[in-house]
């Protein structure tokens, strides 16, 4: 079993480093990364880590834990009181959806339910690896105990039932669920609940929410129950209605809520169960609503459900009264309730008839969120753009209203709008004036919870922004909002946060790959013209992406702008490539190195010494070339070290580079090599080459000795040798080296070298 406690730890250790800190701090970001990592591991034995809580116990995949553990007991802590019973991470997760899971997690409750709860903070942010339950699992089941002891809550079926009146109803709701199982996916939740527990439970696919896998139940099948309990064709006996509410009040409230979804289905005969169910269908929605908005589940998920099922009710004003009075009468928000009616109210309507209530009447703000932008939407797909414009302006103008709830409808479907700006895009002449607006609001706004929704709608538009390669504009954007903010008076800090966010978020992987193709899309002249600047402006997240692709492209022409690229960011680049330098790909680390000996200075030498050992020839001989580049003369003894212990074309570079350094200290190496009638010919060679470009005195006596003719006591030299070094002496020049090179010319015999000795005192530099 793996060991939950180190992933407790590190929540705990992420989540305050958030509150101490901004979510970009490093310390913030090490935190998330070492979260990641540890429930990587853990995902990459099993498909999810489920963490659960019940009364004081906490459960991971069915495993009590520890709750002395102060890390876990304060995560179960945290968990309840953010009103859900439970989460689980899945594979796939992301650090962002961390991110989102842990500012949750740190919000206040109140807060937390302001903005939907935390299912919807979840939903609205993107994340899809990470779900939340908001069912109170309980020991009991019927009034009998099923003995879970230390293993993960369970439910127990019905127990037989006895002739008591108590057992029959017993009975009753047990043969209901049963036929409402095999008429529905509800009753079960999807996949049906594990060890055929009753619904409510934990369902196979993760679904913890009490509403998981909503939909209406077929009752076609509950005519033989009925007759089970006297009804006839007329409106049940108040003895029988009572027995009737017995059955019905004793279900889940999930199952409760899919039962009335599902009126619709009851069986004609007896006609006295449906006459008992719709009657009763009031209270049962109110009992049912009010237990699972108890439980933690937010309105904003129960609106759906409950729509679902007022929607078919002819008379589903009675049923949301009754469900208002008992909402009041239990300390619960009956609001909300009443809005029900009015999006029904408002569905009705005819888009003509919305348009005119929105734009004649003053009910834009009447809407919720939600209906205003489905108002919007189908104005924009029906392509009637007057009418989308004007209710625009409304919005922005609102935007300057000094009612902050005025003000926070109005940005909160800016925002939204904000998010079609590419897909499915904006009709001419609302992207401008929304762009304008919202940057203005991002510099003025002075309440947070209202600012949060303009940030979110300003990285809408830079997003499409990139996507449209407009790029110039990103940067004009960010730079009137740095602007913007520094005019302003008051330094809220906050501010400050969110527009580092912004920035943040064009460091997004996926606008990053989009800014290299357009790079890769463009001619030359314009990409400098267009695209380099914003490299720049992103700065090292961007090197870094084009370092990465620079190791995964495979089309050479793609290689050679992804090199111009990093090239032209300059010294930005140089972090990027010195952790390019460990890559497995040995053809990245040699185009790092290529790139660095260009860009980098001294300071990069420690990081280059180490590949002079590559086991790639390529990229040792590469290496070599950085080395002295960037080092200079200091490069000088490494270099040394290396000479008798390396490959033959990696050596040759070690000369080359000596002798552009005009190294001295590197004479005795060198000499002995070029004397070395064992060493290969070209590499004697390149020694006495490098003799002459170092041009120390000192080598006089080494050259002298290679320019020796074969003689009636010695072997002598060959030609190339003895050329070799005749260049070298040309090239040394002192007055000894040319007295020399004079005697070796007169005493040659006439022929090619002769010739070639005397012009080398001509013409020094002579071939």
């Amino acid at each position: 079993m793996n060991d939950f406690l180190p992933i407790a730890q590190s929540l705990s250790v992420a989540l305050k480093s958030l509150q101490m800190y901004t979510a970009l701090h490093p310390r913030s970001q090490e935190s998330l990364a070492t979260v990641h990592a540890g429930l990587n591991r853990w995902l990459a034995a099993q498909e999810k880590l489920q963490f659960l809580v019940t009364g004081t116990k906490a459960f991971v995949d069915g495993q009590v834990q520890d709750a002395r553990n102060a890390h876990v007991s304060t995560l179960a802590r945290l968990t309840s009181e953010r009103g859900i019973s439970g989460f689980s991470f899945e594979r796939g997760l992301q650090p962002e959806e961390i991110l989102v899971f842990l500012q949750g997690i740190a919000m206040k409750p109140k807060a937390l339910e302001e903005q939907g709860g935390f299912e919807l903070l979840l939903q609205t942010s993107g994340v899809r690896h990470i779900k939340v339950s908001k069912t109170r699992y309980q020991e009991v089941t019927e009034g009998e105990e099923t003995g879970a002891g230390d293993k993960a809550p369970a439910f127990s079926p019905a127990a037989p039932p006895s002739p008591s009146p108590e057992n029959l109803v017993k009975f009753i709701r047990s043969a209901l669920l049963d036929s409402i199982s095999k008429g529905t996916s509800l009753a079960r939740g999807p996949g049906g609940p594990k060890d055929g527990g009753s619904p409510g439970g934990i369902y196979e696919d993760g679904g913890l929410s009490p509403l998981a896998g909503f939909s209406a139940a077929d009752l076609s099948g509950l005519g033989p129950l009925g007759r089970e309990l006297g009804l006839g064709e007329g409106m049940p006996t108040p003895s029988q209605l009572g027995t009737l509410r017995q059955v019905l009040m004793g279900l889940t409230p999930e199952v409760q809520l899919s039962l009335l979804a599902g009126l619709a289905s009851l069986p004609v005969h007896p006609a006295g169960l449906a006459l008992g169910v719709k009657a009763l269908a009031g209270e049962i929605l109110a009992v049912a609503t009010s237990t699972v908005l108890a439980q933690g589940t937010s309105w904003a998920q129960m609106k759906g459900p409950l729509l679902d099922i007022l929607r078919p009710i002819p008379d589903r004003d009675r049923l949301v009264r009754t469900l208002a009075s008992h909402l009041r009468i239990t300390g619960q928000d009956a609001s909300q309730a009443e809005g029900i009616l009015r999006h029904l109210a408002w569905e009705e309507l005819s888009l003509e008839a919305k348009v005119l209530k929105v734009l004649e009447e003053g009910y834009l703000f009447e809407l919720s969120p939600e209906e205003r932008l489905a108002l919007l939407r189908e104005l924009l797909d029906l392509r009637r753009f007057n009418e989308f414009i004007r209710i625009q302006e409304i919005l922005l103008e609102t935007l300057r209203n000094e009612r902050s709830d005025l003000r926070l409808k109005a940005i909160q479907t800016l925002s939204g709008m904000a998010r079609w700006a590419q897909d499915p895009g904006l009709p001419s002449g609302s992207e401008g004036p929304l762009s304008e607006a919202l940057r203005a609001h991002f510099a003025w706004e002075p309440e947070p919870p209202i600012h949060r929704w303009t940030t979110e709608g300003l990285e809408s538009l830079l997003t499409a922004l990139v996507e449209r390669g407009e790029l110039g504009a990103v940067i004009a954007d960010l730079q009137e909002l740095d602007g913007l903010c520094a005019f302003l008076e008051e330094k809220h800090p906050w501010r400050y946060v969110a527009l580092a966010q912004l920035r943040a978020s064009l460091q997004r992987t996926e606008l990053l790959d989009l800014t290299i193709a357009w790079a890769f899309s463009l001619e030359r002249e314009r990409m400098i013209q267009e695209v380099q600047p914003y490299l720049e402006f992103i700065g090292d997240p961007m090197a870094r992406q084009l370092v990465v692709r620079l190791g995964e492209e495979a089309d050479r022409a793609r290689r050679g702008r992804l090199v111009e690229a990093v090239r032209s960011m300059g010294p930005t680049s140089i972090p990027a490539l010195q952790d390019a330098l460990s890559a497995p790909a040995w053809f990245l680390v040699r185009n790092a190195l290529t790139l660095l000996s260009d860009l980098g200075d001294a300071g990069c030498v420690p990081s280059v010494l180490p590949l002079l050992r590559h086991p790639e020839p390529r990229v040792r001989r590469t290496a070599v070339r950085a080395l002295w580049k960037l080092g200079g003369p200091g490069a000088e003894p490494h270099l040394v070290a290396r000479m008798k212990d390396t490959d033959a074309e990696t050596l040759q570079e070690i000369l080359f580079a000596l002798g552009q350094l005009q190294a001295v200290n590197s004479l005795p190496q060198v000499a002995e090599l070029a004397q070395d009638k064992r060493v290969l010919l070209k590499l004697r060679v390149q020694a006495l080459d490098t003799l002459g470009l170092i041009a120390s005195p000192k080598a006089l006596p080494v050259l002298l000795e290679c320019l020796r003719r074969k003689g009636f006591f010695s072997a002598g030299e060959p030609p190339a040798i003895r050329v070799a070094a005749a260049k070298a002496l040309a090239t040394l020049g002192t007055p000894e080296a040319r007295s020399a090179l004079q005697k070796a010319a007169e005493a040659e015999p006439k022929g090619e070298e002769r010739d070639l000795l005397l012009r080398l005192l001509d013409h020094p530099g002579a071939p």
